[in-house]
């Protein structure tokens, strides 16, 4: 991105030895290493920030994932369908029971 040679790196240093002034450059260098502290600081923690949203979409789909496989699971369960079968056939059952009774309260009155 930026290349620096020798000459401009010492350009660099003279005129900020001539801005700055020599008696201040410790504070200059101070203040310079505790913004570097600041932004790695700000950079961790936006990178974590980022690792723990990645991680909450990574459980999303975790979860997502076994709700599929509940949901799979009861499509697979034969037990379901046994007991609607089994309804159906109890149903029909009380249908043909109730036409027996209904024919023999008939042929009990033709008597």
């Amino acid at each position: 991105m930026f290349s620096f040679g020798w000459s401009e790196i010492a350009l660099t240093v003279i005129i900020v030895i001539i801005v700055v002034g020599p008696k201040e450059i410790p504070n200059l260098l101070k203040q310079v290493g505790a913004f570097s502290k600041s932004i790695k600081k700000i950079s961790r923690e936006f990178k974590n920030s980022l690792n723990e949203i990645a991680e909450e979409s990574d459980l999303k789909d975790v979860k997502n994932s076994i709700s599929d496989i509940k949901n799979i699971k009861k499509d697979l369960d034969p037990t379901q369908d046994i007991k609607k079968e089994l309804d159906s056939i109890k149903d029909t059952a009380n249908v043909f029971e109730k036409e027996i009774k209904d024919l023999n309260s008939l042929d009990v009155g033709k008597k």
